[in-house]
């Protein structure tokens, strides 16, 4: 089994903290656009950014997303 990540919980923490997609872009020195990458699962967030972004959020860093366990395949 291989732990993957599912849903990104960006929105809700975003909303909980009263802050948008354009603060935390600016907060973690990247786009707009690549945050919004992240929240479709298109991109994901380095370790160091994911701890910044925890930080920002102040949340832990597996908050940040739903986690899935991956059987193997057939």
């Amino acid at each position: 089994m291989a732990l993957r990540f599912g849903r990104s919980r960006l929105p809700e923490l975003l909303a909980q903290t009263n802050r948008t997609q354009a603060d935390l872009a600016k907060h973690l020195g990247v786009t707009e656009s690549y945050i919004s990458q992240i929240i479709k699962g298109k991109s994901k967030l380095s370790v160091l950014k994911m701890k910044m972004a925890a930080d920002y959020l102040n949340c832990y860093m597996d908050d940040l997303f739903e986690w899935e366990w991956e059987t193997g395949k057939r």
